[in-house]
């Protein structure tokens, strides 16, 4: 096992005991810590955060304090040979990468003054209309002496630049940009850090450019001409340091392995520009993983189309997919409501788009996003608990004979207690009622159990016809009842209707798909049925609420005359 050997280079800590703890998120401490850590093989990473010390009161009125990392950085060299810099804000969940070169040491300056001035000094910079600031003391760090505040601005400044010149000299320096991307000499040292040009990384030829892109396996001659020709274009226009950029590689990659590699040499063809592709790193790995999922039929389309559309058109599509933290769209469903759709009806990105944004939704976290919830989730509850303590405690405190004792934090967190404390509040409530308030909540309750009584009559009719249709076979097609929101979401997405929005009528009414039950088409859903218990078959349509009958009679070989409301409501 590898041992790692780490470095503190830098640890500063900032302290205010003076406020008052009983201050709900108040800050009282930040503290920078940049380490610098030494790998088997050399290799040195310097890496540091910004934490601040936040307070927080449970509904107990215990106070507790804990660091929280609001921003965290690291710079380290790859096997590569490149100098990489990570840069994450923990608020936005940000992770910006970029790499540096000779002559970039003024990003690496920039995001340390970042970190010292506005994410450690800015929350315990003092104010003139709150004293208490003025009693900041330095923990860990500069030793100033009468100097106040801003000569700790100062003595911090001198600290972060010799801190830059340290992880400098650590890693080993920067590397110069001209030297390892021979045949983009022209490009800057902060266009490569930011752009998606490394597939040019060490490539003296065109040749290895296109490997490096598609594998050494799908290497072509026309490739690589393609390649240098939009290459050779992008360096020729007078504007494209603003508007243009190599990483129109990217999309084309997104194709690796999922198409003939003629066709992407043909669709590179029919590009004349070299289009900017605005498909962030996760976005990417998203629309790699849709694409998958889809036909190569459908591909091909998309291929086809102008690289600008289907860009804009598919990164819309992936940032709706949700991203690493919270997943908002199964995909494994995708090839499913494919075939079901038909592949011929996606016709293109936008397609594909409208049907990806017709799925049901779902809510998958993280076990990070997951964790911090509940800790939320616990923190507010407490806090609505807190609130019906005091509410109860005042009217409590009004009534001269009373049952209850004034609660206390600990007794209130009883359930027996509490649901004895809702039954006596309840009654007391009711005591202080006129003739006419106990009338009219006596009204509303009886129409509360008639309705009741209605639902559950429905509720047993809808049951009892649900036993019956499913499963049912009729020739080559068969019945299926729905029997969550899920499923209406999806015969939604296969026709092309909203029965996805009568998810609150499930167990009141029935709702039921014709589906294939033979043949090629096994699994298409036909038609919807929506049964009334007062008024039997209201809804009775196909694909985009077409007429029933015209939609059997399309080559179909049903019958009509069983698909009458007169027998499905009997």
């Amino acid at each position: 096992m590898s041992e790692i050997s780490e470095r503190v280079l830098l640890h500063v800590k900032f302290l205010n005991d003076q406020i008052e703890p009983t201050v709900e998120g108040v800050r009282t401490g930040a503290s920078l810590r940049v380490v610098a850590r030494t790998a088997s093989d050399g290799r040195v990473t310097v890496s540091g955060s910004v934490s601040h010390r936040v307070h927080r009161i449970r509904a107990s009125g215990k106070v507790f304090r804990y660091w929280q990392t609001v921003r965290a950085f690291s710079l380290l060299r790859t096997k590569a040979g490149l100098v990489a810099l990570r840069d994450l804000e923990n608020a936005s969940r940000k992770n910006r990468t970029q790499h540096l070169f000779a002559g970039g040491e003024d990003q690496l300056a920039q995001l340390l003054h970042v970190l010292g001035d506005q994410n450690l000094l800015e929350p315990m910079r003092p104010h003139e209309w709150d004293p208490l600031d003025q009693d900041v003391r330095v923990v860990e760090g500069p030793v100033v002496e009468d100097h106040g505040w801003s000569g700790i601005q100062s003595r911090m400044s001198l600290i972060l630049r010799d801190l830059q010149g340290e992880a400098l000299r650590l890693i080993g320096g920067l590397p110069v940009a001209g030297e390892r991307f021979p045949l983009l000499k022209e490009v800057s040292a902060c266009r490569l850090g930011h752009s998606g040009l490394m597939h040019f990384l060490d490539a003296e030829d065109y040749k290895t450019v296109a490997e490096n892109v598609f594998g050494k396996t799908r290497y072509r001659k026309p490739l690589a001409r393609e390649i240098q020709r939009l290459t050779e274009h992008m360096l020729a226009r007078p504007d494209w340091r603003s508007s243009h950029d190599m990483s129109v590689l990217n999309w084309f990659r997104l194709f690796r392995g999922l198409m003939p590699i003629d066709w992407i040499i043909e669709s590179m063809r029919r590009t004349e520009n070299n289009h900017y592709i605005s498909l962030r790193p996760a976005e990417l790995v998203q629309a790699r993983a849709l694409f998958r999922r889809v036909p190569q039929p459908v591909l091909g389309r998309i291929l086809a189309q102008p690289v600008a559309q289907s860009v804009r058109i598919i990164g819309d599509t992936v940032r709706d997919l949700g991203h690493d933290h919270v997943q908002l769209r199964d995909l494994d469903l995708l090839p499913e409501l494919i075939k079901a759709r038909g592949q011929r009806r996606i016709r293109g990105a936008q397609d594909l788009e409208t049907l990806v944004r017709s799925m049901p939704q779902v809510w998958v976290e993280s076990r990070s996003l997951a964790r911090s919830n509940r800790a939320i989730g616990t923190v507010i509850n407490e806090g609505n608990a807190l609130r019906e303590m005091h509410s109860y405690n005042e009217q409590i405190a009004r009534l001269e004979d009373r049952d209850l004792p004034i609660a206390t934090w600990e007794l209130w967190k009883d359930p027996a207690f509490r649901q004895a404390a809702d039954k006596f509040l309840v009654e007391h409530r009711r005591e202080l009622m006129t003739a006419e308030q106990r009338e009219r909540e006596a009204r509303a309750e009886r129409l509360r159990q008639e309705r009741l009584a209605r639902e559950k009559k429905r509720a047993e009719w809808a049951a009892d016809v649900a036993e019956k249709l499913d499963g049912m076979c009729v020739g080559e097609h068969r019945l299926v009842v729905a029997r969550d929101a899920d499923t209406l979401a999806r015969w939604g997405s296969q026709l092309n209707n909203c029965i996805a929005g009568y998810e609150h009528q499930l167990g009141l009414d029935v709702f039921v798909a014709v589906i294939d039950d033979q043949g090629d088409s096994a699994g298409r859903v036909r038609l919807n049925i929506e049964i009334n218990h007062e008024d039997g078959v209201v809804q009775f349509l196909g694909t985009n609420n077409r007429d029933a009958v015209k939609e059997l009679e399309k080559g179909s070989g049903l019958d009509p005359g069983f698909w009458t409301p007169e027998r499905l409501g009997s």
